[in-house]
This record gives structure tokens, C-alpha cells and sequence, in this order.
């Protein structure tokens, strides 16, 4: 997708219509919504995640490692929980003593898919290629780590009391530039399954784009859900990130994969040429279309357009086919330090 193509997908004069910045707040559930064994889990998975990132904390921090050692302790290490079977056979059942209990609402679904999904998916395509005998060398290695933060981060967004003194401190203030999420996605493996699928980035902007470092998380919640998906159904295993300016208050994002003809053909007739209809839930291929709601729900509260109807009409959110491409993009607000300034 060219640069005109990119901005020719929705308006280029929409605005943020909330007065006060996003958070990142008000999409989050407490452990007691799920049922014991998934507290368990839940506890588990983050505390693995949480402890690869720690774990390259120190090796990094060990002045005395030569550069060659300090990739070998990586290389031994990182995925080393990631990799024990009982655990990932243990993620299989991730929500399901939550689901016996009666379909849960939609808070609680919402959860779980990130929790389920996010990071961890490439995460665990991680370490199945390593055990596999694959190599994963020290670039994908360090990719395998900042996953296991942000999917970190995204768990304490979407579970208040997982850790309540860092979700305390993930509320403060943190500003992010565009240069902290596109160096992690920039030419970088993305696992899926069994496959290795490339991400490429073509960024146009290098400002301010979250305040706090729970928008952070939101932010990437979204992202994650939409690389996921593209991944998945990318037909040559290939997945490009766009950046754009929109105006002098937003950013699009655009996230495109080649499709097979027969995933164009079944969009079609589930959804004709309304594939906006992907982001109100129910309608995805093989699932549920919850990460896709969850989206939505994220975007609109950060652009200030609740209504879902109306977020993907106004174009804040969508998606289309383009070429035997399919394209999905949305909006995030940018953060301007002095306008901020200028209105406190």
C-alpha cells in the first residue's frame, strides 16, 4: 500500500472529540470474575512472562559478560519456561473452568482473549520453533523479550489486581514516542503456529503517541489483536505496519497481509462490502470476533466515539480488501507536550 493509497482508506479531517487524554483505563476485570483453576493460570502465565523480560534485565545489567556470553545466557535462558510442555499444554484450558461456569460477560470474554492472545501467541510460537530445533537468533531473541513485556503490561491492563503496585505505577505518567513501538515490530519474526511469518513497518511519524504507560498497553492491545489476525491469514507470510499522520491529533495505523482467495471469498459473502461489520464481534473466521470488538471499544474510548456503529462509519476504525490484500487500519490520538501544557 503506497502513501495515497494509505490515506485514501478514511477522512483525513477527523477529530478526537474526548477533552481529557485516554489512560488506558476501563477495560480491565479483577481475578474474582474467574473461576479458580484460571486464577491459577492466569498468575502462572504472567509470572512466567513477567520473569523472561526480568531475567534479560540482569543479563544486561552484568557488566562483567562479554557480548558473546551475554547472547549465550539469552539463547539458554529466555524461552526456558516458555518451552516446558506441561505449561503450554496447561494454556489450552486457559478460561475454560471460567467458561463451565456459564458463558461469562463480555468484560470478562474480553480478558481473556487478550490474555490468551496479545503477545503470548508469538511468544509460544517462540519456543515451539526452538524446540523444534529451529534457530532463533539473537535479533528474534531480543523481539522473543519485548513481547514478553508488553504481554506483561497488556495482563495488568486487563486484570486490575494482578500486580497491583505495578498496574499502580503503569497508571503514572510514561510518554511514549511512535520510535518505542515501531523499532519493535521493524523487520522482525513474528511466530504463528508453525510458521514464521515477516513483519515490515513504514512509519511517517516520530512524535509523541501515548502519555501514560496504561495507554501504552491499550494501545498495544489493539495492535497485537490486529497482527494477530493478519499473521494468521497472511497467504505468503508477510505482514506490513504503516504510520501516518492524520491531521495534527492523530496517527493511522495501518495493518495489511496478502490473502488466499478463499478467505476473500468467504469475507465477501459473510459480509459483502461492509467488513466494518468485523468490529461488532461474532462474525470472524474461526473465532469469535472478540479481539476485533475489543478494538473498537479501545479506539472509541481514546478518540472519543463510543458507538461502534458510528466509530466505523465516521472511519476511525475499518477494514477492506485491496488487491488480494486485506487492509485494516485505526486512529490513535498523538500527544503534544506543549498544547498539554498550554491546557493545564
Amino acid at each position: 500500500m503506497t502513501h495515497d493509497e494509505n490515506l485514501a482508506l478514511a477522512p483525513t479531517d477527523l477529530a478526537v472529540r474526548r477533552r481529557d487524554r485516554f489512560d488506558g483505563s476501563g477495560f480491565s476485570v479483577t481475578l474474582s470474575r474467574f473461576a479458580q483453576a484460571d486464577i491459577d493460570l492466569i498468575r502462572q502465565t504472567y509470572e512466567v512472562v513477567k520473569r523472561a523480560y526480568g531475567l534479560w534485565l540482569h543479563i544486561r545489567d552484568a557488566a562483567h559478560l562479554s557480548d558473546t556470553h551475554h547472547d549465550d545466557l539469552l539463547s539458554q535462558h529466555i524461552l526456558t519456561e516458555l518451552k516446558d510442555r506441561r505449561f503450554l499444554l496447561s494454556l489450552r484450558d486457559l478460561g475454560s473452568a471460567t467458561y463451565a461456569l456459564g458463558t461469562p460477560p463480555q468484560d470478562v470474554r474480553s480478558a481473556l482473549h487478550d490474555i490468551r492472545g496479545g503477545a503470548l501467541l508469538a511468544l509460544i510460537g517462540a519456543a515451539a520453533a526452538d524446540v523444534r530445533g529451529e534457530t532463533i537468533d539473537s535479533q528474534e531473541l531480543r523481539t522473543v523479550i519485548l513481547r514478553a513485556r508488553d504481554h506483561a503490561r497488556i495482563m495488568r491492563n486487563a486484570i486490575s489486581d494482578l500486580h497491583p503496585v505495578l498496574r499502580a505505577i503503569d497508571a503514572g505518567i510514561k510518554t511514549h514516542t511512535m520510535l518505542d513501538f515501531i523499532t519493535k515490530w521493524a523487520r522482525t519474526i513474528y511466530r504463528v503456529g508453525e510458521r514464521k511469518v515477516e513483519v515490515t513497518t513504514d512509519c511517517e511519524y516520530d512524535g509523541f503517541v501515548c502519555h501514560f504507560d496504561l495507554e501504552t498497553a491499550a494501545l498495544d492491545r489493539v495492535i497485537y489483536n490486529h497482527v494477530n489476525n493478519a499473521a494468521r491469514f497472511s497467504a505468503d507470510d508477510k505482514v506490513s505496519i504503516a504510520v501516518l499522520p492524520i491531521g495534527d491529533r492523530l496517527v493511522r495505523w495501518v495493518i495489511t497481509n496478502a490473502i488466499y482467495p478463499e478467505h476473500n471469498l468467504h469475507l465477501r459473502e459473510s459480509l459483502g462490502d461492509d467488513l466494518g461489520r468485523l468490529y461488532s464481534g461474532g462474525v470472524t473466521r474461526g473465532g469469535h470476533g472478540i479481539g476485533l470488538n475489543n478494538c473498537a471499544s479501545l479506539v472509541g474510548a481514546a478518540v472519543g466515539v463510543t458507538d461502534i456503529e458510528e466509530l466505523v462509519a465516521k472511519g476511525y476504525i475499518g477494514a477492506t480488501v485491496r488487491d488480494h490484500n486485506y487492509v485494516a487500519w485505526f486512529h490513535w490520538p498523538t500527544y503534544d507536550p506543549q498544547r498539554a501544557g498550554a491546557a493545564s
